[in-house]
């Protein structure tokens, strides 16, 4: 089944694209200002508690194109999903319309979390206290909306079609 994107999906995948572009140019425009020395990993406080070669900047880049291809390249495919309801042609294409839906807005969530914390690698700067509990209820709010919606959506076709 091919799923056409809709106006919500395209602009979350530019903003998704935007963030990736956004994350490789800020890195480039500031490699020479950059000293030797950055953050490479931070605790759950925020706070650096390791240093590493300038190289490591590289890293969240590389990984931020990976994950965008491998999630763009899984939602072509519906059928490969493994989603909570039995797919019926009743109830088909809401549960994977909203399954799309799920995996590109997480997607943009990541990246927007990979940008945010590359912007704190790059300026060596810790990051907030609030980064890791806003990103934790952010990632799995989204999970839990979008599985209770998935749950609802394959109830609902089931019972109007008289299951």
């Amino acid at each position: 089944m091919k799923l056409k994107y809709t106006k919500f999906q395209i602009a979350l995948e530019t903003i998704g694209l935007l963030l990736l572009v956004g994350m490789i140019v800020f890195v480039y425009t500031q490699w020479n200002q950059i000293p030797q020395q950055v953050p490479m990993h931070y605790n759950a406080m925020g706070e650096i508690d390791s240093w590493g070669n300038k190289n490591v900047i590289l890293f969240l880049p590389a990984i931020s194109i990976l994950l965008y291809a491998i999630i763009t390249t899984v939602s072509f495919f519906p059928q490969a999903w493994n989603v909570p309801v039995q797919i019926t042609d009743e109830n088909k294409e809401a549960v994977y319309l909203s399954t799309k839906n799920l995996l590109i807005l997480m997607k943009v969530e990541m990246l927007t979390s990979f940008f945010y914390i590359n912007y704190h690698t790059v300026t060596v700067q810790p990051l907030p206290i609030t980064f890791l509990p806003a990103f934790l209820i952010i990632i799995f709010g989204t999970l839990i909306f979008f599985i209770r919606r998935i749950i609802r959506l394959g109830k609902r076709k089931k019972h109007s079609c008289g299951l």
